[in-house]
């Protein structure tokens, strides 16, 4: 990395270079056997170099012709990229955790072993098809840029995901459990998995109307993906969030409060720095339903003349590889704060309504103007504080802006969700319900 940055140094006004290397295995077992084993390594090198006021990019898997990246880079500079800022300088960072070497080591019998304790337990509980999926995550990542940042990091994690699809369906419910250390699906969770699949078994129709509906953990995504698109920098520099100009004014409940805190000590993959070395902090983008910030990268910082946030990540929604993204503002490790009430008293206490376990055209609606209308990936329907079964046939729609100034109330405890974050469950009143 220092052979590159000099050589970027030599052409260009500032340099940068990020660096990557990822390993990661899974096994999937499905209905008690081995379907599928996936190992991966993949490591990469991006360069980014500023000049005359401009950006230039490249990147590669490999270092072997450093001059060659440098070139691709300069190339690129060719598109007239504006970039008014600067790379970061260092700064004082705490020390990072250092990963437990034994989930490094972590084989494909580790993970059968974990993934069957899983599917034994579930085996004595319910009859049909049980799924379990298993896997580690290693990653190790380095920033070095001119103005003499020399950063890195390690980070390694195990899961297991578990799933018990309804019968002759392709949908179901599921748990999922990480650590930062090798360990077992708690039965505690597994226990309620149960309890949900077996409330989920009977397939009953719903009526059409406004009534209450609870988003679920791995559901939020649907409710977040829009106020996260909303509060980037890209959409006030491009003066299309409908929160243009109501920065400090109450939008949502006062129950509500989002926020990203990668430094935090019980967070999954815990970091000091963003993906441009900017340090990290905890920074809340809704306060008791205020709008307080917004979610910035050095460019959009620079461009609305705000500071940077410690919120500049490669990566997106879709996946693809890191190296090959340009960083972007997105809140990593998010959360939404927990409210006062568990799970079971949010159900007690729903007339009619709703709760949604998952969610089919997450993507559908206008996502910027906070949108969206989802079938039921599954859906329970709730009557008297009594699940009454599996939702045959059905939608929720609604503005999120709309939907999250009626929260009745906020589940008391945060759960791992699929989608990186940790929420609660949250039950809103008075969203449209419509069954096919």
């Amino acid at each position: 990395m220092k052979k590159l940055l000099d050589i970027a140094a030599k052409v260009s006004d500032q340099a940068e270079v990020f660096s990557i290397r990822s390993d990661d295995s899974s096994l999937e077992m499905r209905n008690g056997k081995p379907t599928d084993v996936s190992a991966s390594i993949q490591s990469g090198y991006a360069l980014r170099i500023l000049r005359n006021g401009r950006i230039g990019t490249a990147y590669t898997k490999n270092l072997l012709d450093r001059e060659e990246l440098v070139s691709n880079a300069m190339d690129s500079l060719k598109g007239k990229v504006e970039a008014g800022f600067s790379f970061p300088e260092p700064s004082d960072l705490p020390a990072s955790w250092l990963p437990d070497e034994s989930v490094s080591g972590m084989g494909f019998h580790d993970l059968h072993s974990r993934s069957r304790k899983a599917l034994d337990y579930l085996k004595r509980k319910v009859e049909g098809q049980i799924d379990v999926y298993s896997g580690r995550e290693v990653q190790d990542t380095a920033i070095m840029n001119t103005s003499g940042l020399d950063v890195s990091r390690k980070s390694a994690f195990m899961y297991v995901y578990t799933s018990l699809p309804f019968p002759n369906t392709e949908t179901g419910v599921h748990k999922f459990y990480q650590s930062r250390k090798p360990g077992d699906f708690p039965e505690s969770e597994l226990d309620k998995l149960v309890d949900l699949y077996t409330a989920g078994l009977p397939e009953v129709d719903i009526p059409t109307g406004r009534m209450k509906v609870v988003f679920t953990p791995d559901t939020m995504y649907t409710i977040l993906w829009r106020l996260s698109v909303a509060t980037t920098g890209k959409s006030f520099y491009n003066k299309v969030s409908p929160l243009q100009g109501k920065r400090g004014e109450r939008i949502l409940s006062e129950k509500f409060t989002l926020y990203g805190d990668p430094t935090d000590t019980e967070e999954i993959d815990q970091r000091f720095f963003d993906d441009e070395g900017v340090p990290t902090k905890k920074h809340t983008i809704f306060e008791e339903g205020v709008f307080k910030n917004l979610i910035l990268n050095l460019d959009y910082a620079d461009k609305l003349s705000e500071e940077p946030t410690g919120t500049g990540y490669r990566g997106g929604m879709w996946g693809g590889e890191t190296v090959s993204l340009a960083p972007g503002p997105s809140l990593n490790c998010s959360r939404v704060a927990p409210g006062n009430v568990s799970f079971e008293d949010m159900i007690k206490g729903i007339d009619r309504g709703v709760l949604v376990f998952g969610v089919l055209g997450a993507h559908s609606g206008n996502i910027l103007n906070g949108d969206f209308s989802v079938g039921l990936n599954p859906g329970f329907y709730v009557e008297n504080g009594v699940i009454k079964g599996r939702v045959k046939d059905g939608m929720v729609a609604g503005n999120v802006y709309d939907v999250l100034k009626n929260i009745v109330s906020i589940e008391n405890r945060l759960h791992d969700s699929t989608s990186g974050g940790k929420y609660p469950s949250i039950l809103l009143d008075d969203v449209s319900v419509a069954a096919k």
